[in-house]
């Protein structure tokens, strides 16, 4: 049956005008973030659809005109919700949204937008709207800058402690992404043994966290401010926000490795790098850049990056594992001519990063 867009647009548009009496003291907050001043909202006047995003365009853009009750005057408010396919996604991320604004709610640099309403019965979000910050790619901060704001970020998700990692995470992560891929059986049984001294280096450092799951460069946004340049010893950072968003896979229970969302933001860029090189020598100086702005963060706490892998980081074991992931991701979705170049591509890369180590930055 013909999907009738156009009946489920204004469907949606009747769904948040029946629910903004749930969350107009929310609206308030976020007039009061724009204006600086206390308004009162009384209604919902207009509302105007924008964008769809996100892989099935399950993340709709709206922006809503609002009446304050003191002055009759109207303000525009940047609102995002989003339809889940399932309750149980919608139960995550609620949770995750809420843990995440919980975590960054008096932070300065580090923000989330916020939730204004979870409806598990109908999985739907509702988020505050940014219409400022702009993507990594289409930020025009210079790459460098970028990648270490990035790494600025994650400690205020991973926390400063040092827990151990649950090893078993990782075991069955291979196990299960390695039965899934068609490698022979020859090259299945090189890659385990490639992985087993990562996997006994996990278990024997400190470097349990918080992880916020998904940290690639999509979920990464930044917003330029009027404040004075601070310099980091030899890289100078402008006075920039760095908003985190869709927490869908944040994961709170500290035990996973703090180099995973390090992993996970750096494998599609180092795929494409060995892809178009045969080599990770862009890679590596972008992934060091990364970890410099992660130093900024926690030595301010006295501690370093490296303090958490006294027997050797885990930086090479997370990006191979990373390429693997995003490599049984993409062959499910596309050809199998496509699928059988990238499947030699990655695994020609992931060796080449568990033999070689071009991840282990100083």
């Amino acid at each position: 049956m013909k999907r009738d867009v156009l009946a489920e647009e204004q469907l949606k548009l009747e769904l948040i005008r029946v629910l903004s009496k749930f969350f107009l003291n929310h609206l308030e907050e976020l007039v009061r973030k724009k204006t600086g001043a206390f308004f009162p909202v009384e209604k919902i006047d207009t509302m105007q659809l924008g964008k769809r995003l996100g892989r099935r365009k399950e993340l709709q853009l709206m922006t809503v005109t609002v009446v304050d009750s003191l002055q009759n005057q109207k303000y525009d408010v940047d609102l995002a919700f989003k339809f889940l396919t399932d309750k149980e996604s919608s139960i995550r991320e609620g949770n995750g949204a809420v843990w995440l604004g919980n975590v960054l709610k008096n932070n300065y640099k580090v923000r989330t937008p916020q939730l204004l309403y979870f409806s598990q019965e109908n999985s739907l979000l509702i988020y505050e709207g940014l219409s400022g910050p702009q993507e990594l790619f289409d930020s025009d901060l210079d790459e460098p800058q970028k990648l270490f704001l990035a790494g600025m970020a994650l400690p205020y998700i991973h926390g400063v402690f040092q827990y151990k990692v649950q090893v078993d995470r990782y075991l069955h992560l291979i196990t299960n992404v390695l039965n899934r891929l068609n490698f022979a059986a020859g090259e299945k049984d090189e890659l385990k043994s490639l992985f087993k001294p990562c996997l006994k280096r996990i278990g024997l450092n400190n470097s349990g966290a918080n992880s916020f799951g998904d940290y690639h460069p999509g979920n990464v946004m930044f917003l330029e401010t009027d404040g004075k340049t601070s310099n980091t010893g030899d890289m100078k950072i402008d006075s920039t926000n760095i908003y985190l968003i869709d927490p869908a896979y944040v994961d709170r229970e500290g035990n996973v490795d703090r180099a995973e969302d390090l992993g996970t933001f750096f494998s599609k860029f180092a795929y494409n790098d060995f892809y178009l090189t045969q080599t990770f020598d862009k890679t590596s100086e972008d992934f060091e850049l990364l970890c410099k702005g992660y130093n900024y963060t926690i030595l301010q706490n006295g501690v370093s990056l490296y303090d958490y892998y006294p027997e050797g980081t885990t930086f090479d074991f997370q990006i191979a594992l990373g390429i693997l992931i995003d490599a049984l991701f993409k062959v499910n979705i596309s050809g199998f001519e496509k699928s059988e170049i990238r499947l030699q591509t990655c695994l020609n890369a992931v060796k080449y990063i568990l033999k070689k180590n071009p991840f282990e930055v100083e």
